[in-house]
């Protein structure tokens, strides 16, 4: 047969015909150049990206008739040592397979003959290829050799696994890792090889068998070669993709859409359909990791650095940042388990199902209407029961919703929740307002209420309990032993009506009222200030580390410990003042200024860790207490593993100290 494969027809001849590695070619042109080649190479590197051919144009190099050039001669008018090397003929080339010739008295064999010098050339080259196949021995019988060779001797090494390779053997050697081609240098050398051939190929045909060709030159050759006979000669994108058995960006569009506006349906059917197709199952995965880390990048960068990545642009502009980084992560866990899934496609599905999960609340999961939020409780999603219809008109779920919320947030343990006394008959009138709140505590929700508003009843925990209403003169649902069982709960009801549009913004206005200034504020004051204050990352760990020297109208005194100097940067002082700022509109806020202590005792990021061990000894110490641990200990020898027990987050200090 005269046809000669494409990967060896275009194999380089030379450095400048060689694709990529240009790091490696320099290196090696000014060695050939000054005569200063190191006399053991070793070049690493995946398949397909030079190696053995490095390696024969070294070989070219060292022995042209020309004399030692790092461009040695080519063409008809090459010299006859360059031509044989080129057809793999030279006598003082010696090529070694070492998968093949691992034990020891094969090397023994060929460090004997190394001794006697080149028959033809200048120079005896040893090319030794896949060299980590070598045994231990092996290893050990060419150490001396390779450290001081005769002279006009050239070992050149080949790996694939240099890591398997022995120390003693890399010390003694120049290493040179070769890396993986990037596919647009894949893509435009395939596109020179088919005009030389005159094939016709269309562009996005070149980059999937590129893309597929996963960094390596050789395999992108003989994949053309492959697509060449699959299309009979014209290569067009859509037979390519149907040998390699990938999909186009576009057909990835319509998943990747789909998933991040939460279309279960349509996701599925999207998925059957490439299914249908006979896509690799794998590939799939990997081409949505892929997609995930490009629309990722938009967001950070702000334009796509990938090679087709504009496609994503606008997919990135409605994904959600933190939800595009999850579903990156799925992807790459969908990989890894696809070979334990019953059936490939059932891996696939699950990992899209876990990104449908996943997906933001806001989104409509499977098209129907937005979930409830998550910080609102479940037993206030249902209308609460009604004695009579027209109680039940009068007060929307939402709005009793809101009321218990409000009720729950204002219901704290050290707190005094008597209910105000009330008149034994109904009345019209609002209640009297609440007493206010002493000094240096934070006043709830439900104290911020505005004076012409009538608040709500206080109870002493919110529940799930049915709100009880008043018909002809009876209350529906017991009532409480109290003087004040006759006042109908119907004026309760209509004031939750109107909750829904005032308390909100009562509410806000309240929580962002700034404390009055004070001469003096000590940590006690300021642990409740920087609870308040809506900080993240450094400035928040810059808050929580000092202690309030001075509090006044026109400055803030910090005093922060030398341990933590490194706190006190510019932009984490502009974020504590800017959340100072916000806290005291519409007033002007002091100046923040910071003074540096040996030490800062009683910070609140001290009374938060402080807090938090007391509360994991308390944990610790009832279960140890508990008498059926006890009786597990004593009966069955059960040991208590301390490390996993966790108390449960019931305040704000665990979130803070987290960030912390």
């Amino acid at each position: 047969m005269s046809f000669q494969a494409l990967a060896r027809t275009w194999r380089p001849r030379r450095f400048d015909e060689l694709v990529g590695q240009a790091h490696v070619v320099r290196a090696l042109t000014h060695a050939l150049d000054h005569d200063k080649l190191h006399h053991a190479l070793l070049f690493s590197g995946t398949r397909g990206v030079g190696k053995t051919t490095l390696a024969r144009i070294i070989a070219k190099c060292l022995n042209c008739e020309h004399g030692t050039t790092a461009h040695p001669c080519r063409g008809n008018e090459a010299c006859a040592t360059c031509r044989e090397i080129d057809e793999g003929r030279f006598v003082d080339l010696i090529e070694v397979d070492a998968a093949s010739r691992t034990g020891v008295d094969d090397t023994r064999e060929l460090m004997d003959n190394v001794q006697y010098a080149p028959t033809r050339g200048r120079t005896k080259v040893y090319l030794i290829d896949e060299v980590h196949m070598l045994s231990k021995h092996s290893f050990n019988a060419l150490l001396k050799t390779l450290e001081e060779p005769p002279p006009r001797v050239q070992f050149l090494l080949a790996t694939t696994e240099p890591e398997k390779i022995p120390v003693t053997i890399l010390s003694r050697c120049l290493q040179f890792p070769l890396k993986r081609l990037p596919v647009a240098e894949i893509a435009a050398q395939l596109r020179h090889i088919v005009d030389a051939e005159s094939i016709e190929a269309q562009e996005q045909a070149l980059v999937e068998v590129a893309r597929a060709a996963d960094g390596s030159m050789r395999d992108g050759l003989s994949l053309l070669d492959q697509a060449i006979a699959f299309s009979g000669g014209r290569l067009e994108a859509e037979p390519v993709r149907d040998m390699l058995g990938t999909i186009g960006q576009g057909r990835v569009v319509e998943l990747v859409e789909a998933i991040v506006d939460a279309r279960a349906p349509a996701a599925l059917d999207a998925l059957a359909g490439l299914y249908a197709q006979g896509i690799d199952m794998r590939y799939l995965l990997e081409a949505l990791a892929t997609a995930w880390q490009q629309i990722a990048t938009i967001h950070l960068v702000g334009e796509a650095t990938d090679d087709g990545g504009e496609i994503w642009a606008p997919v990135a502009e409605r994904a959600d940042r933190a939800s595009v980084h999850l579903f990156y992560d799925i992807a790459l866990a969908g990989v890894r388990d696809l070979a334990h899934a019953p059936d490939p496609l059932v891996g696939v599905k699950m990992s899209v199902l876990r990104m449908l999960a996943f997906a933001p609340a806001e989104a409509e999961v499977g098209g129907a209407a937005p979930p409830q939020a998550h910080n609102e409780p479940a037993d206030t999603a249902r209308p609460a029961p009604a004695a009579s219809a027209p109680d039940k008109a009068s007060t929307p779920a939402s709005g009793i919703a809101q009321v218990r919320a409000q009720l729950n947030g204002a219901a704290r343990p050290d707190t005094d929740q008597t209910p105000p006394a009330r008149s034994n008959t109904a009345s019209s009138e609002p209640p009297a307002p609440p007493e206010p709140a002493p000094e240096n505590v934070t006043p709830t929700p439900i104290d911020s209420r505005p004076a012409s508003q009538p608040a709500p009843e206080p109870v002493e925990q919110a529940t799930s309990e049915p709100v009880a209403s008043s018909v002809d003169g009876q209350d529906s649902a017991a009532a409480e032993p109290t003087p004040n069982v006759e006042q109908p709960r119907k004026a309760t009801a209509q004031a939750v009506a109107r909750e829904e549009d005032t308390a909100a913004p009562a509410q806000v206005q309240a929580e962002s009222a700034p404390p009055e200034p004070a001469a003096n504020m000590g940590p006690d004051e300021w642990h409740t200030l920087v609870e308040r204050l809506e900080l993240g990352g450094f400035a928040a760990q810059l808050a929580h580390n000092g202690i309030c020297r001075r509090l006044d109208e026109n400055q803030i005194v910090l005093a922060l410990a030398r341990a933590n100097e490194f706190l006190a940067t510019p932009n984490n002082k502009d974020a504590l003042q800017h959340a100072l700022a916000a806290e005291w509109s519409p007033r002007e806020a002091p100046h923040l200024s910071i003074e540096f202590v040996d030490e800062a005792r009683n910070t609140p990021a001290q009374r938060i860790e402080q807090d938090a061990q007391a509360r994991q000894q308390a944990a610790v110490a009832s279960i140890e207490n508990d008498p059926f641990v006890q009786k597990l200990r004593q009966r069955l020898g059960a040991q208590l593993r301390a490390e996993t027990i966790k108390p449960h987050r019931h305040s704000k200090a665990m979130p803070n100290r987290d960030e912390l």
